[in-house]
């Protein structure tokens, strides 16, 4: 039959054949298809884990990784919690402070707070609480150097007043503690009056360049978005003394000098200090009645009159009283010898 297949196969004993009839040959491929199948099938399947596997493995990683991340996230902002905790408890504590030394300031010069049963039973008219005209020229001058007065800068124009106004930045409107003054770079800024430099504070955001100046009496003065500083930190400085020069720096749309002016930490509207000159020496007095100046200006006179006997020769009853005293101690450290 020639559709047969037949092999023969050889070993130490002889050789012998086998004949595969067309039936079985049609199995034995079909086995061996069956077997192929099989094997890519396997292989197939066993890729295919693998890289299951792969992928479990991978995502498994990223797991840990984001675990190691949080838990470092959570132990930074625990590390944060507790610095800005401690911050904020230093900054209550610095304004308990800061608050006992107000009311201590506040009794000193007269400024309590009074219910407004009483407010109404002391309120008095500008002339019977201050006697403007009875201020002599000493206290004036003194009250001038010690109090800011005038501008502290030769500015081009006011380009925003104190008060409620639109913000330029945020375009809110909010209030507005200083006054714009509006300057070429570089121009100079002058102290309004004595004091020491409190803060000199280099920055590019909010304020800026930010200078300020504690003046007597509880008076302040801020300087805002400077160009360069002229004094530091701790500077006693002289009325009329260059301070700084005008710049751009901070959130700011121009140059220009914002000027703030406060008393006790409170506010006041620079504007009164600026038209603050001897030719108009009332004016200060009643644009800023919240400032209690006659206690003020009863110290200041006391200052001056203590300033005018330090300064005056002694007169011949008090030579003879200091040599008196003088003979009588240098007898008592005869006897006691």
């Amino acid at each position: 039959m020639p559709d047969k297949i037949r092999i023969s196969v050889s070993h130490n004993k002889g050789t012998r054949l086998f004949a595969i009839t067309p039936k079985r040959k049609n199995l034995v491929i079909l086995s061996l298809l069956l077997g192929v199948g099989s094997f890519t099938l396997s292989c197939f399947g066993l890729h295919y884990f693998y890289q299951k596997q792969q992928a479990s493995e991978l995502a498994i990683a990223q797991l840990q990784d984001y675990n190691r991340n949080l838990n470092k996230l959570i132990i930074d902002n625990n590390h944060s919690n507790h610095e800005l905790t401690q911050q904020l408890e230093a900054k209550e504590n610095e304004f308990i402070l800061i608050s006992q030394r107000v009311e201590d300031v506040e009794s000193v010069l007269g400024l309590q707070e009074v219910s407004d049963e009483e407010s109404l039973l002391t309120e008095k008219t500008l002339e019977q609480r201050l006697d403007v005209a009875a201020i002599d020229s000493a206290v004036r001058a003194t009250m001038f150097r010690l109090i800011p007065n005038d501008t502290p800068i030769n500015f081009i124009r006011n380009s925003s007043s104190f008060g409620k106004r639109t913000n330029p930045i945020s375009g809110k409107r909010q209030r507005h503690l200083g006054q714009d003054l509006t300057c070429k770079r570089g121009t100079e800024i002058y102290a309004p009056a004595d004091g020491v430099i409190e803060l000199a504070r280099p920055s590019n955001k909010g304020y800026g360049n930010l200078l300020k100046v504690q003046h007597s009496f509880g008076f302040m003065t801020m300087y805002a978005h400077l160009q360069k500083f002229k004094v530091r930190s701790g500077q006693f400085v002289k009325k009329g003394e260059l301070i700084a020069t005008c710049g751009n720096s901070g959130n700011s749309t121009g140059p220009h000098l914002h000027y703030e002016v406060r008393f006790l930490g409170r506010v006041l509207n620079p504007q009164s200090f600026i038209d603050w000159t001897p030719e108009h020496f009332e004016s200060l007095f009643e644009k800023e009645r919240s400032v209690k100046w006659s206690p003020l200006v009863e110290i200041m006179n006391n200052m001056v009159k203590l300033q005018l006997k330090l300064t005056q020769k002694p007169t011949l009853e008090q030579v003879e009283a200091i040599n008196t005293v003088k003979a009588e101690q240098q007898a008592t450290t005869q006897l006691t010898q």
